[in-house]
């Protein structure tokens, strides 16, 4: 992808973010998001097809980087020894901080919370071929995983101490 097209949707991306801490997504503007954007209108239709077009694909954004991530998590290897695990979601939220912060101040942050714990735990179960069916415990403790994880995380992200985070998700992850 260009990288006029990149910073152009970054820019937008951190725009939605920020105004959503602000005011509820339905009061948001065109004129207000290019503004805070840095970019004009024009620019925005040529991205976008609207408004809540623009909403969707920026969430769409936030979702895939939370699911990209979720592919490469060995579900057996994290029940058996979690610290690895552990350790690669907290450098992924350190290196994405200002946006979980963003997330958990927006005004989507209660409706789109589910989403994303429902995704991420499909995404898990997928690529470590579990199912509700055949593998009804596994898929309740990675339930319980990702839910406490990510209110674990979300809970401590203001105050982000990374020892103790690693030390309370390791002790969640160990409990069988």
């Amino acid at each position: 992808m260009d990288k006029r097209i990149m910073r152009t949707r970054l820019s937008v991306f951190n725009a939605v973010f920020e105004l959503a801490t602000e005011k509820d997504l339905d009061k948001i503007t065109v004129v207000e998001l290019c503004d805070r954007a840095g970019i004009n209108k024009s620019t925005f239709y040529l991205h976008y097809k609207s408004i809540n077009d623009c909403f969707q694909k920026c969430f769409d954004f936030f979702m895939s980087k939370v699911l990209e991530f979720g592919k490469d998590i060995d579900y057996t290897q994290t029940s058996l020894a979690p610290e690895q695990t552990v350790k690669k979601i907290l450098d992924a939220v350190e290196e994405n901080l200002v946006y979980v912060e963003r997330f958990k101040n927006s005004m989507i942050y209660d409706s789109a919370i589910k989403a994303v714990k429902e995704k991420f735990i499909a995404e898990i179960c997928d690529a470590n071929k579990i199912n509700i069916k055949d593998n009804y415990h596994e898929v309740a403790k990675v339930t319980f995983l990702v839910g406490g994880c990510c209110d674990i995380i979300m809970m401590l992200s203001t105050n982000f101490n990374r020892e103790e985070v690693e030390k309370i998700m390791v002790n969640v992850i160990k409990r069988r």
